[in-house]
């Protein structure tokens, strides 16, 4: 495995600790809308990684800066998880 399929499965793994968070918080005080379109769009940016790192043809751009960086550039203005971001992070300093 390499060293950016690593940081792309830790940073899968600190998405999904924070949509346990955000799960949590709706359980106690429900979701409004755009909370709601935040889940689905971070489940989207990161829903294809797993079966992508089983593929020979594994394609990091693709999943790093159109996919993160992507879901990155829409919630720019909102605090919170930047993927792109972590996934950098992870890969410079924990690999």
């Amino acid at each position: 495995m390499t060293n950016e399929q690593k940081a792309l499965l830790k940073t899968l793994q600190r998405a999904l600790l924070r949509l346990r968070l955000l799960a949590y918080e709706g359980e106690r005080e429900g979701l409004t809308a755009k909370q709601s379109e935040f889940i689905a769009d971070l489940v989207d940016a990161l829903h294809n990684i797993p079966i992508a790192l089983l593929d020979s043809d594994f394609d990091v751009n693709f999943h790093t800066n159109i996919m993160l960086g992507g879901f990155d550039e829409k919630y720019q203005n909102v605090e919170g998880i930047k993927l792109l971001k972590l996934y950098q992070n992870i890969l410079k300093n924990e690999i």
